[in-house]
């Protein structure tokens, strides 16, 4: 079949990390990929040669128009793309690309996938229409956790279901290879991957770090993501400044290959506000790190890790009980190497052929 795929921009985030995957596994399956974006970023997932990749956006000369007349040249763009390349579905990512592709396709005839990859309470709440909208014309939709799912109406929650990302073969298929007696190299590296905003919340991890540095004087933070809003990274430096730490806490920019940074460091900690599926939790799960994550809205975390067994949860937004799950795995190597072993049977849930084949398999129950 020939499948559509709109989202904003092949930028380096989870969204879009999933879709270079899914893209990839679909030409493998025999499909037809183009995939319509609104922008190209300046650092960019590759894709498959066979993918083809469309713009459906604004143009150079649109940028001094009115804000409405922007919106309105956004739906007609895409919608004018859609009827050019007739694809058997479209499938959508993220919210607004989500809301795009509901107005786009309305009276088309052609069905609509969409897939919510964030808390919801953020991403849908305060665009009533628009989610009302999206949940009247799409035929179906991807849903990442159970919790976000159930914050929508009961009818569009019965026509979806639930996909885990897919994670690339660089993570899945690399020999396991961690034990926590032999992670220490220069120093037992504490990582963290993300975005520099303030929904990952650094500085809850650098404040946690603080309470417990002085029993772990070989640990350090390693913290590595490209920074998206310069306010909060200013403040995130401060904080370390202030914590007296600048030597243990470093900011890493992004890493051309976090697989490898993996495999070096000593245990992976997501201290987000909120989340939907975080491709970083995954893939270090999968590499069979020892994992501490604050069990954050809209229920990512807690669908990957069971408590205890494949990682630690910790309330969102306290440094003392983050500190304490990272004091348990730091000072207790055999607790850590059960951790890992249990933390990388996430590979046989992920594989990318695996994912995709669940993804075509829903599709075509929608479009029979």
């Amino acid at each position: 079949m020939k499948i559509l795929i709109h989202i904003n921009s092949l930028g380096r985030g989870g969204a879009e990390r999933v879709v270079s995957i899914l893209s990839g596994e679909f030409i493998k399956m025999g499909h037809q990929v183009v995939i319509a974006t609104e922008w190209t970023s300046e650092d960019e997932y590759a894709l498959d040669p066979s993918v083809s990749r469309v713009h459906a956006g604004l143009l150079a000369e649109d940028e001094n128009k009115s804000r409405i007349s922007k919106i309105v040249l956004r739906y007609t763009r895409l919608r004018k793309c859609v009827l050019a390349e007739r694809p058997d579905v479209v499938l959508s990512f993220c919210n607004k690309a989500n809301f795009r592709s509901a107005a786009a396709l309305a009276g088309t005839g052609i069905p609509l996938i969409v897939s919510v990859r964030n808390d919801p309470v953020t991403d849908y709440a305060p665009y009533r229409i628009s989610t009302w909208l999206m949940e009247h014309i799409a035929a179906g939709c991807v849903f990442q956790t159970k919790q976000a799912k159930e914050f929508f109406s009961k009818a569009f929650q019965d026509g979806s279901c639930i996909i885990l990302n897919p994670v690339s073969v660089q993570y899945t298929d690399r020999p396991f290879r961690y034990r926590a007696e032999n992670a220490a190299g220069e120093g037992r590296s504490i990582l963290s991957v993300g975005r520099i905003t303030p929904q990952k919340n650094f500085v809850l991890l650098v404040r946690a770090f603080r309470l417990i540095a002085d029993k772990v004087p070989d640990a350090r933070v390693l913290i590595y993501g490209d920074v998206q809003e310069e306010d909060y990274a200013e403040q995130l430096k401060r904080e370390i400044s202030g914590s007296g730490l600048e030597d243990r806490i470093l900011l890493m920019g992004l890493s051309e290959d976090v697989a490898s940074v993996l495999e070096h460091a000593y245990m992976f900690v997501l201290s987000s506000d909120y989340e939907g599926m975080p491709n970083a939790l995954l893939e270090a799960m999968a590499m069979g790190l020892p994992c501490v994550a604050t069990d954050c809205p809209c229920g990512g975390p807690a669908t990957l890790i069971t408590n205890d067994v494949s990682g630690l949860l910790v309330s969102a937004g306290d440094p003392e009980a983050l500190a304490e799950a990272m004091l348990q795995v730091l000072e207790h190597p055999e607790y850590a190497n059960r951790l890992s072993g249990n933390a990388a049977q996430i590979r046989q849930q992920v594989q990318p052929e695996k994912v995709a084949s669940e993804w075509i398999r829903f599709i075509d129950s929608k479009i029979g």
